[in-house]
């Protein structure tokens, strides 16, 4: 009985580690809306609005993001960065991925700030849109909304705008802020 056992014991404990180093199956198809937006991207200019607490409007900012697909091509990696004149710095980090059983683009994200949020995205072919629509809490444990478009306006140009806004340190729709992209530097060669 033990001669029958020990390989069929064998035979399991390799199947499961052979199927456990099998490359995931991709999901990316879902992702390809995101294809117009990957890569470094930046604003620089002026505040559209009041930032309560934070800044007014008029202040300076510059507004980095980068969004890059990772994990087989089955998410897609966004970080992003607001430095206000004077100082002041708020970073975050958010994730969209497919949730296969409700066959939509789900996104999460979190910031320096405290803020959470996490809701769906919804791509518009004819606009060359991404809309947002998010739901979370700011650093105070307040509930916050939003909904958000990224328009693509032409291969090294989108446009970022709030829609709608409730909490968080503006209310409302937001002006439109005008993102360019930010060319990769050439790695130096080792020596």
């Amino acid at each position: 009985m033990k001669k029958i056992i020990f390989p069929l014991v064998v035979l399991a404990l390799t199947c499961g580690v052979t199927r456990g180093q099998e490359e995931p199956a991709t999901v990316s198809e879902h992702l390809k809306c995101y294809g117009p937006f990957i890569g470094n991207w930046q604003y620089e200019g002026p505040m559209q609005e009041d930032f309560e607490g934070i800044a007014e409007e008029g202040t300076i900012i510059v507004v980095r993001t980068s969004m890059k697909r990772i994990l087989n091509g089955s998410a897609i990696e966004g970080n992003w960065s607001i430095e206000f004149q004077g100082g002041a710095k708020l970073m975050g980090k958010d994730l969209t991925g497919w949730d296969a059983k409700q066959e939509k683009i789900v996104h999460g994200a979190m910031s320096s700030g405290g803020t959470i949020s996490g809701g769906s995205i919804t791509h518009d072919k004819a606009t060359k849109s991404l809309t947002f629509s998010l739901k979370g809490v700011d650093g105070d444990g307040e509930e916050t909304s939003s909904k958000v478009v990224l328009t693509k306006i032409d291969k090294d140009t989108y446009t970022w705008q709030a829609t709608e806004r409730t909490g968080g340190p503006s209310d409302g729709p937001s002006g439109v802020y005008t993102f360019k992209r930010v060319k990769r530097q050439a790695k130096k060669e080792a020596k």
